[in-house]
């Protein structure tokens, strides 16, 4: 378990609405993976957007939402960050949640 103000470190955020003092039990862009105390990512593909299920992430229990716009109807238990890029900031909170394993890989080429 990690704290959302750690999680956050880099990942491009250009807005953040509520507070970053939570404790994140896990990460997904998959709403039917969310449970209580998750970050939920919306993240806009080709053929599915993921704003639209920002919704049902916080019936699963989202406590986060990042998302590159925010909803319309927003709740004041949810922290929303909003970032340039989903994907991107994905893969940098997935990196800062899991303590950055990359830069212990050594590369030889």
């Amino acid at each position: 378990m990690r704290t959302l103000q750690d999680i956050l470190y880099k990942s491009g955020m250009t807005e953040v609405h509520g507070t970053l003092d939570k404790k994140i039990h896990s990460i997904s862009f998959d709403s039917r993976a969310i449970n209580d105390g998750d970050i939920f990512v919306a993240i806009k593909g080709f053929i599915s957007d993921g704003h639209f299920y920002i919704e049902k992430a916080i019936d699963n229990g989202a406590s986060v939402i990042v998302c590159e716009e925010l909803p319309k109807n927003t709740s004041e238990n949810i922290t929303y960050i909003v970032v340039k890029n989903s994907s991107y900031a994905l893969g940098v909170m997935s990196a800062n949640f899991y303590d950055n394993p990359s830069t212990e890989i050594k590369l030889i080429g």
